[in-house]
């Protein structure tokens, strides 16, 4: 069975993978998630070695949005086989979790504020139109009840970029109103990557989830 592991975003736990998990299954794809502290790019990176740690490879690395950055510092490891960005991010050695050719929609940034806690986040109330605009609002609004605020990199720099080392995958999502198509087009040209495309927004784990797994199973398999 193929072993996937899954690599959450900004503001996001492990549990956004949920919908996925039971695709992933019945396409014979073992998935394991990985729940970041949000406090640095390397402390990130660090809780994702330590999944990888327990397993004894191949494995395909997936991280989607902020995820891209710590796969891409976590993704050296000897158990990775391959790596997949899903609309993320994919610094290159000496940046930040960013990278480059990284271009947000408006509704994103203008949502984004510092919470009580000092911590970035993006606005409780604008939260599910924003993240997850394909699915009904209660479904939206019960999701987007898990966010949190976090830091998402830090002034960390990356010594070692991954995907220079291993094949790399990414899938774009067409009508994401967070990180633009085009820029993720920008991103996987610049990186090499194997490009998938699939209609809809930021979230498809959610919105899309047996859309997302037929992509997945054609990468890991």
């Amino acid at each position: 069975m193929a072993t996937i592991v899954l690599v959450h975003g900004a503001f996001h736990g492990g549990w956004c993978f949920e919908p996925l998990l039971p695709e992933l299954a019945a396409r014979d794809i073992d998935a394991l998630t990985v729940d970041l502290p949000l406090t640095s790019l390397f402390d990130d990176a660090a809780a994702v070695t330590a999944v990888l740690d327990r397993c004894d490879g191949p494995v395909t690395l997936l991280g989607h949005s902020y995820g891209g950055a710590p796969i891409t510092v976590a993704g050296t490891h000897p158990a990775v086989e391959r790596l997949v960005y899903l609309t993320a991010m994919a610094p290159d050695a000496g940046q930040t979790a960013t990278g480059t050719d990284v271009e947000i929609g408006a509704d994103f940034m203008s949502a984004f504020r510092l919470a009580e806690n000092g911590l970035p986040e993006v606005d409780p109330a604008r939260a599910p139109e924003i993240f997850f605009p394909d699915v009904d609002a209660a479904t939206a609004a019960g999701f987007a009840a898990n966010l949190r605020p976090g830091n998402t990199g830090g002034a960390d720099l990356v010594e070692r970029a991954a995907w220079h080392e291993r094949p790399t995958h990414y899938v774009v999502c067409t009508d994401d109103p967070i990180l633009l198509a085009d820029s993720q087009r920008a991103i996987a040209a610049r990186i090499g990557a194997t490009v998938h495309e699939l209609p809809g927004d930021h979230s498809p784990f959610l919105a899309r989830p047996a859309a997302l797994a037929d992509v997945l199973a054609t990468v890991v398999t």
